[in-house]
């Protein structure tokens, strides 16, 4: 028979098994945000040099990606808006079935790209992530933000 204190920690190994436990849950919260589920359309800006990403850096970003998925030729002829809020988690407003998310807010943006009758919804953090969120509501973008 396996010593005491083996036993106990193969049995709370399963126990752990059998919540299905992810690594999400154990960042810190400020980190929350690099948990973000890996999306078929998402990505990830750099920093610049004085370690801040900058908000025109993911409207670059998310617009490029519209593009490339409506099959178009010009990403800087679409229109974007941007509503600066705070997530409740590291989904980013976005989330995933089965997953599970740091529980920390998240400071970043609400995108819309438009082209004609076309929008897309993008959420972002203001570390750089961004994810395109079929299903997102478009409103509630205010004053300039507004297309």
């Amino acid at each position: 028979m396996a010593s005491r204190p083996s036993y106990v920690l193969a049995k709370l190994a399963l126990c752990l098994m059998s919540l299905d436990v992810t690594m999400a849950q154990s960042l810190p919260a400020d980190q929350a945000e690099n948990a973000v589920a890996s999306h078929a359309r998402a990505g990830w800006v750099r920093p610049g040099a004085d370690g801040v990403v900058a908000r025109g850096a993911i409207e670059a970003a998310v617009r490029a990606d519209a593009a490339r998925a409506w099959q178009l030729h010009r990403p800087d002829a679409l229109k974007v808006g941007v509503e600066e809020l705070n997530w409740a988690d590291a989904s980013l407003g976005c989330p995933r079935p089965g997953m599970a998310y740091t529980q920390a807010l998240v400071p970043g943006y609400r995108l819309v790209v438009r082209e004609g009758q076309r929008e897309a919804v993008y959420h972002a953090s203001r570390r750089g992530h961004w994810l395109w969120c079929p299903g997102a509501p478009v409103s509630g973008l205010r004053g300039e933000a507004e297309l």
